[in-house]
């Protein structure tokens, strides 16, 4: 367990922000973490959507994973975008 920061931004948003992640934390709770920031402040909730989804280095992080199988590095950045 190792709290690190990362840029997170919700993919329409106009901001990146520093969010503080847990390494034992899955990629739902860390997209739940950054989409904090914008969903419901700056973009509207989308009824349509089925969730969230995690997009870092181009490609999208599997869910039910934990943070640290994709071993990331400080200031990270990571995009999260709607699931359609």
């Amino acid at each position: 367990m190792a709290i690190i920061p990362v840029y997170g931004r919700f993919v329409g948003d106009f901001t990146a922000h520093l969010v503080a992640v847990d390494t034992e934390d899955t990629i739902d709770e860390v997209a739940t973490k950054i989409a904090a920031h914008a969903i419901g402040r700056r973009l509207p909730r989308q009824p349509g959507a089925t969730g969230l989804e995690v997009v870092a280095e181009g490609r999208t992080l599997a869910p039910t994973s934990r943070l640290k199988d994709f071993s990331p590095r400080p200031l990270q950045w990571l995009d999260v975008r709607w699931k359609w």
